[in-house]
């Protein structure tokens, strides 16, 4: 399973605190939540072929350097997966006081 390959190249970083979907209220920075917001199938003449998955990482830290450098840990981490596009994304949440770099990345399995 895609997700369980997602966390273990993952589990490592931050200290190992490393979520699913959403990471648990009151959880201390820095942290990564990790997500598949679309995933589809090729077709092919005996049922379904490969599938592409869209992977969403967030890393949340009290800088954005910080933020930065988890991301880029996690983009490594990730690296035996890769196999195509990858986009960056920075931002700051105002009612946490925390930093947040994504990476939005495609895998194929």
């Amino acid at each position: 399973m895609i997700q369980a390959q997602i966390y273990q190249a993952l589990a490592a970083l931050a200290s190992g605190q490393v979520y699913a979907l959403v990471a648990p209220q009151g959880t201390a920075a820095p942290y990564l939540v990790h997500s598949l917001p679309s995933r589809s199938s090729d077709d092919v003449i005996e049922g379904a072929g490969a599938t592409r998955a869209s992977v969403q990482v967030d890393a949340y830290a009290r800088t954005a350097l910080a933020a930065e450098e988890l991301i880029a840990q996690a983009i490594d981490a990730l690296a035996p997966l890769l196999s195509g596009e990858l986009m960056q994304l920075q931002d700051y949440e105002s009612d946490t006081g925390l930093y947040r770099a994504t990476v939005e990345l495609t895998l194929w399995y």
